[in-house]
């Protein structure tokens, strides 16, 4: 079978600060530094699609620091779609935590996390002024693969590139010696790593022990290094034998196939 190539996604999550000023009517003083109506609002939208893709970024926590000290924490509300705090004008700057997790929704409004990282720097500088608006952002790089995991005022534009996948599980694109284990296996991001040198159906203390495209699993005997096969040949006949079973979403285990009575 083919594998098909998922291209790398790069998220781009724009913080927004748009500043908010009183009206001046007649007789009406202007604002002074300091007092109440020098202030602006800092957002974080949550949301954002490409190429009819949506993504989320949920678990949230951002301190901010500066004039004022602030906290903006994502809730388990699926219908929050921003993050939003008031500020006086000055300069700040926000830092968001790791422990976030970008999600994708399947098609159906269910969302899955996806393996990510952080492409850009957690630490941003900013500045709010009386009247006028100031834009930071944080990326977020993804394969779009889905990893199953076990045990104010919103005035904002996002913005998305795209990138070859970096190597195709059960492909030939990786060097000699490495291959390209499927993500479900691995629970990150697509990488080519170094192949172990334990064959297949030998004892192994790890997965990094075997060979490629291969791993180590107790077949009921002890664990040995077994081959692996993609999802579009669950139930079918390994070529090196047995059976493809399903071992996760995106791969299966040959396992021997049971002796007839």
């Amino acid at each position: 079978m083919r594998s098909s190539k998922v291209s790398n996604v790069i998220v781009t999550a724009f913080l927004f600060a748009a500043s908010a000023t009183a009206s001046l009517g007649c007789g009406s003083e202007p604002a002074t530094p300091g007092s109440s109506a020098d202030v602006g609002t800092i957002a974080l939208p949550l949301v954002t699609q490409t190429n009819g893709h949506t993504y989320r970024l949920s678990n949230v926590f951002i301190s901010i620091s500066g004039p004022q000290f602030a906290q903006l924490f994502s809730s388990a509300d699926p219908n929050e779609t921003s993050l939003s705090t008031t500020l006086q004008t000055g300069s700040y700057s926000a830092f968001l935590f790791f422990g976030w997790t970008l999600e994708r929704d399947d098609g159906t409004g269910n969302f899955s996390p996806v393996a990510a990282t952080l492409a850009s720097n957690p630490g941003v500088n900013f500045t709010i002024f009386n009247g006028a608006t100031t834009t930071v952002s944080y990326q977020f790089e993804t394969d779009g693969v889905i990893v199953t995991v076990g045990a104010g005022q919103l005035k904002v534009t996002t913005t998305v590139d795209e990138t070859a996948a970096v190597c195709t599980p059960f492909g030939t694109d990786c060097p000699e010696g490495s291959w390209c284990p499927p993500t479900a296996l691995t629970g990150s991001r697509r990488a080519c790593i170094a192949a172990g040198s334990t064959a297949l159906g030998q004892p192994c203390a790890g997965p990094a022990d075997c060979v490629g495209n291969a791993s180590c699993f107790d077949l009921g005997t002890g664990p040995v290094c077994a081959p692996l096969c993609p999802a579009g040949e669950f139930d079918a006949a390994c070529a090196s034998g047995g059976t493809c079973q399903p071992a996760g979403p995106d791969y299966g285990v040959c396992r021997p196939s049971a002796p007839n009575p």
